[in-house]
């Protein structure tokens, strides 16, 4: 019979490969703690804290070790994501009152009445528009409310409406309400309007001439003034929301720690080593003291970083065209070198430039995305940001696997989350993670050798019987 390798020395063999990564919920070898500012609330929301140069230079690449906790020091759900430029707008609703209802005053003037159904329209409005369909007039009107003793109380002041179209297409039918107090959903209104009746000058005028023996004794303008009622087609009441406006990701200026410019002469090129934080970067803008310029240029992954190796060409992140040309009227510039999105310590800029002279290079701006965390904070809870983790170096931080559905469903729906802000950092003195017994045993290099070489020799002990059954020495392997 075949003598087959022991299952448990399989399994050893396998588990030693892949060493165990460290627990998710691991918080307490994360050496920093920073407070976090939100404003008061009386319920639970949405809540996005900006991450700044110190966060960045101390999480990882992928932010596993960024934690969000409570007062309690429980972890919270959050969500990582790009900062959003968010831009108040106003957007405006509007409908036309229903039965309106008329009544002509003395001396030329009209009341209009209308109720505006709290059921049918739950939201207080901020003003009404009179549609007309005239031109070149003006009118003043008034807005009067009944209030819950039967007395009507003036809305803000009287409005003037106008129609210059003779001079410039200007044009004014709202009437806008006082901000302050607000009114109440629904009610009984009022309109009342001056004069129901409009005086427009003609653009043209009558010349009469006076004529005595062929000759003129007299001439005489005469300007006609049409009469005409003020006439409306529609009451529109309207309100005017504040609504967020969410463009794409934030890109910010990171100012970088350091450059230092080399000029490599024989190379014919000016090489610029740059060291910056741990900040996403997705491009960087040169400052560059020449007029009248064009050069190709390219960012390269130093192979100090420990990923280049020598004989191999460089990693090129990036590459582009600068220029800068102002002569005869022509004004255009263009010196951003986009890249892909890394958060490497140390980056080199190489401009090529043949046989023209170098460029004096006298600044450098990273330019990359602002990156924030959501979460959902309740009321009168105190929340801390946790983040550095501390390991051996062997296993890195794994993600948490967090239920963020509430988080999500409420970004997708637009729901803009409100600022918080960051404190100082309490740095902590923390130990490295040390994995458990069984996964320091099978960490161990020298057993995962020793299990190596004890397998490959069992598998030729077990070749070399398997080759003595199958062809006995002396014989001829047929059987008698």
């Amino acid at each position: 019979m075949t003598r087959q390798i022991p299952l448990p020395i399989l399994v050893a063999a396998l588990l030693a490969v892949a060493p165990p990564a460290i627990r998710a919920a691991d918080i307490e070898h994360l050496r920093f703690l920073r407070p976090i500012g939100i404003a008061p609330r009386g319920a639970e929301e949405l809540v996005a804290v900006r991450l700044d140069a110190p966060v960045l230079a101390a999480t990882a690449d992928d932010h596993a070790d960024l934690r969000v906790l409570d007062g309690g020091g429980r972890e919270v759900s959050r969500v990582i994501r790009p900062a959003a430029v968010v831009s108040m707008g106003k957007v405006r609703t509007s409908f036309a009152v229903d039965a309106p209802r008329l009544r002509p005053l003395p001396g030329g003037g009209l009341e209009i009445e209308f109720t505006v159904d709290a059921g049918k329209h739950p939201d207080p409005i901020d003003g009404i528009r009179i549609d007309t369909p005239l031109r070149n007039f003006e009118q003043r009107v008034q807005v009067h409310r009944l209030d819950d003793s039967g007395t009507w109380r003036p809305v803000g002041d009287d409005t003037l409406l106008y129609d210059y179209s003779q001079f410039m297409d200007t044009r004014q039918l709202d009437v806008a309400f006082p901000r302050e107090p607000r009114q109440r959903p629904g009610g009984t209104w009022r309109v009342t309007v001056d004069d129901t009746t409009v005086e427009q000058q003609s653009t043209l005028a009558e010349l009469v001439r006076t004529l005595e023996g062929g000759a003129e004794t007299g001439r005489r303008e005469k300007i006609l003034v049409a009469r005409q009622p003020f006439r409306i087609d529609a009451i529109r009441a309207w309100r005017s929301d504040d609504v967020a406006e969410i463009r794409g990701a934030a890109a910010v200026e990171h100012p970088v720690a350091d450059f230092r410019v080399e000029e490599e002469t024989k190379e014919q090129r000016t090489r610029i080593r740059v060291t910056s934080g741990r900040e996403p970067i997705t491009a960087f803008r040169l400052t560059v003291g020449e007029r009248n310029f064009g050069r190709a240029v390219r960012v390269e992954r130093p192979a100090a970083d420990g990923q280049g190796q020598a004989g191999r060409p460089p990693v090129v992140l990036g590459s582009g065209f600068i220029n800068r040309v102002e002569l005869r009227g022509i004004d255009a510039e263009e010196t951003l070198i986009q890249i892909a999105q890394t958060r490497l310590p140390a980056h080199e800029i190489v401009i090529d430039n043949g046989d023209s002279p170098p460029l004096s290079i006298t600044g450098v701006i990273a330019v990359g995305p602002a990156e924030e965390v959501v979460f959902v904070a309740r009321p009168g809870e105190d929340y801390r940001l946790a983040y550095g983790g501390v390991t051996d170096g062997t296993r890195p931080f794994p993600q948490p696997r967090y239920d963020t559905t509430a988080i999500q469903a409420a970004l997708a729906a637009g729901q803009v989350p409100g600022e918080a802000t960051l404190g100082p950092a309490e740095e902590r003195s923390v130990e490295p993670v040390e994995p458990p017994w069984g996964a320091r045993i099978l960490g161990n290099r020298w057993l995962i050798g020793g299990t190596i070489a004890l397998l490959a020799l069992l598998l030729a002990l077990s070749l070399v019987s398997a080759a003595r059954r199958i062809d006995p020495p002396g014989g001829d392997g047929a059987g008698s």
